[in-house]
């Protein structure tokens, strides 16, 4: 099995994350085959181990239809529900992982016999969050909210990025300036109510005065 990111893929996610509010009743998800030959195409929700099989997983969402064929340029709409199988909490999000699995079609029994074939089958991960009602602040305004402070131990500079809101914040990437120069930070997702320790790499000990940069995921 290989992992691909969508651009890669014959399959495409439209986004690239779920939003799910607690008083939706499902989320649809579109799919598109953007190759040349259709796919039979496998979708499950994990939390977050990315080696689980799909049948040992247990989490309090289905994706409807479970395994489907999509056509070469056709769609294909997947439904999430939850099931409240499992309780969340109510007081901040959750996350998850929905993930789509392409399988190519079986090659041409000639091509086979005539020459070496290696076949992957594509899988793409995108992040869903469960969004309780009622969540105080606004989502999008959370990573202004993080609170930053020096770390780090034997001179290897770090940072700890606490976050008092109730939403995960992702980076895509980010990096500290000091001193006129550009230090890459090894950025995480931040859950609600927690902290995050960053490595800041090429920096040793601490800067006088510093920013922080970064592009939210």
């Amino acid at each position: 099995m290989a992992f691909s990111s969508s651009s890669i893929a014959d399959i495409v996610i439209s986004g690239t994350r779920v939003i799910y509010k607690s008083d939706q009743k499902s989320v649809n998800v579109r799919l598109e085959n953007k190759g040349n030959n259709p796919l039979l195409v496998q979708s499950w929700l994990d939390t977050g181990d990315d080696n689980a099989e799909p049948g040992s997983i247990t989490v309090p969402f289905t994706a409807t239809p479970p395994v489907s064929r999509i056509d070469a340029k056709r769609g294909q709409t997947i439904k999430l529900m939850y099931t409240a199988s499992t309780s969340l909490p109510k007081d901040r999000e959750s996350v998850f992982w929905f993930n789509v699995l392409e399988v190519p079609p079986k090659p041409d029994a000639e091509k086979v016999a005539n020459q070496s074939l290696l076949q992957l089958a594509f899988r793409t991960r995108i992040k869903l969050f469960y969004r309780p009602d009622g969540l105080k602040g606004n989502p999008s305004e959370a990573p202004l909210a993080l609170k930053w402070f020096w770390s780090g131990s034997e001179g290897k500079a770090s940072l700890r990025v606490t976050n008092p809101t109730p939403y995960y914040v992702s980076f895509s990437s980010g990096d500290l300036e000091a001193s006129g120069k550009r230090y890459p930070i090894d950025v995480k997702m931040i859950a609600p109510f927690s902290d995050e320790v960053m490595k800041v790499t090429g920096l040793n000990g601490k800067a006088s005065s510093a920013k922080v940069h970064f592009l939210r995921h």
